[in-house]
Order: structure tokens, then sequence, then C-alpha cells
């Protein structure tokens, strides 16, 4: 969990609010948010772009801990369904890698507030760069070592 938490540090800096709460391996993050430095919208609820961001950073991060460092990695596409107004106070954010292949990431996402509710579902398909652009990524890297990624011994 420590090397997720700097990984988050070290990918998203700055004051986001998110915090990486419980890994498993192979591809399943936990990450918590709030309640301070939530935005709320019109009636006291968790604003819509608020959940977004806080959904694709924790995908972000997730596919970058199970797959291996990739900072150019980025968000093709995505849908988020709203099911639930989130009520004010800590959010959590389950994000599970279920599909990986040479050059995309697909992870799933579900939020809940408080109450324990489902407040939101999304989907995120991200693009890798090509294996020759992490080679040179990886070389780049302060330790000279490859980032291996988290959970995976060889």
């Amino acid at each position: 969990m420590h090397e997720a938490a700097a990984l988050l540090a070290e990918l998203i800096p700055g004051d986001h609010g998110l915090r990486v709460t419980e890994v498993h391996p192979p591809g399943r993050l936990v990450c918590t948010a709030g309640p301070d430095g939530l935005e709320y919208a019109l009636g006291g609820s968790v604003s819509g772009p608020t959940l977004f961001k806080l959904v694709d950073y924790a995908a972000f991060l997730t596919v970058n801990a199970c797959v291996g460092v990739m900072r150019s990695a980025v968000l093709a596409q995505s849908s988020i369904s709203f099911l639930e107004a989130a009520e004010p106070g800590p959010l959590r954010i389950t994000v599970d890698l279920v599909q990986r292949g040479m050059r995309t990431a697909v992870a799933d996402a579900r939020v809940t507030d408080g109450r324990d509710w489902l407040v939101a579902m999304a989907s995120l398909h991200f693009s890798l760069p090509a294996r020759g652009t992490r080679r040179t990524a990886a070389a780049r890297d302060a330790t000279g070592q490859p980032p291996s990624p988290m959970g995976r011994t060889a």
C-alpha cells in the first residue's frame, strides 16, 4: 500500500484529496477522498465533475500500479453513470483493472458515499504508449531500472 501511495504522490502531485487505502493484487485499488476538498453542487451533494476527477485519478493510478509506471498513459474513452446524489462526506472509490492489452487498459470504478450507497459507476479505457516509448521512459527513470508493476515479482 505504501508503494501505491508513493506512486500517487509522484504521478498526481498536489492536494487532490485522494488517498490509497487498500491494494489487492493483481488489479484492484481502493481509494478514499474527502470530506475536505470536495466540491459540492447546488443542493449539497458532491458535484459530478468532482466525482469524475476522482474516478479518473484513481483509475490512472490503478493502471500505473498494475501494469507498470507509464506517465504517458492517457484516458482515451470513458463512460460514467451517476446513480444517486453523493452525500457530503468521505467517498470510497474501488477500481478494478478488467483488461490489459498491448496498447490499452480498461478499468471499472465504483464510487460509494458515507452511507455505503453506490453513487457512481464508470468504465475507463486508457491508451498505453508503444513498447519503444515505454523502454525510453524506463531508461530515463532516476534509478536506472525499469519500473516494476506492483503486486508482481517477475
